[in-house]
């Protein structure tokens, strides 16, 4: 597959105009504010802060024409489907489950991240994946990421366009096997932003990571 790099950060407020000459678009977003894990769930709810902030985010999105809403079967990445979809004003139908974009993708078997999370040390354990390629557990970073765009790029959503919500350390995987963005542990921007990917009518694709907002990028931790 015929794949560019765009290093320019994009802004949400773009994405219509790129992609209305674009055979098809796919935007992979990480989950809004999420409730704490720490209240003995896993798989916990948008805040109302994070429910607000998914919906201005889709307010950038307007104008994108027919698009097709999936997400992660987490709570969070769906309800923050279905947020990003009332901000932008697209009608509002059934969020997509796609457990390809779920957080466990990534794990040679899910309960191995809810044993990572119990460790206590999901942080370190991430950290050496990402700049090993390796991890006990584990996909090997490059098959999985490899995976992942393929699923992006190969698979029919039913719409012209695609907004998926998915959770960080999928997109941090995609960018950085690809070289979209250097992450760094004090420049990454967050929650509601990811990797934007165009088809060209040629059928190549374009990669570049997309924020709701590249003039004013507020920082958040990374793995949290």
């Amino acid at each position: 597959m015929a794949l560019k790099i765009e290093k320019k950060i994009l802004s949400f407020g773009e994405m219509p105009r790129l992609a209305a000459p674009s055979g098809k678009t796919v935007l992979l977003v990480r989950h809004s504010f999420r409730q704490s894990l720490n209240d003995g769930t896993y798989d916990p709810p948008l805040t109302q802060e994070g429910a607000e902030y998914a919906r201005s985010c889709g307010a950038f999105l307007a104008g994108m024409g027919e698009t097709a809403f999936g997400a992660s079967p987490r709570l969070r990445a769906r309800q923050t489907a279905e947020e990003l979809m009332r901000g932008g004003g697209f009608p509002e139908e059934e969020v997509r489950v796609c457990p390809e974009l779920g957080d466990t993708a990534m794990f040679t078997r899910p309960e191995n991240l809810d044993a990572a999370l119990a460790s206590g040390n999901i942080a370190g354990k991430l950290r050496s994946y990402y700049s090993t390629g390796r991890a006990p557990g584990m996909k090997d970073l490059d098959v999985f990421s490899s995976g992942l765009l393929e699923f992006l790029t190969g698979t029919d959503f039913g719409r012209k366009n695609a907004i998926l919500a998915t959770h960080d350390i999928l997109l941090v995987a995609l960018l950085s096997v690809y070289g979209v963005y250097p992450f760094r542990l004090d420049d990454w921007c967050g929650y509601v932003q990811g990797a934007a990917l165009f088809q060209s009518p040629g059928g190549g694709w374009t990669m570049a990571y997309a924020v709701p907002d590249a003039s004013r990028r507020e920082k958040y931790a990374l793995f949290v």
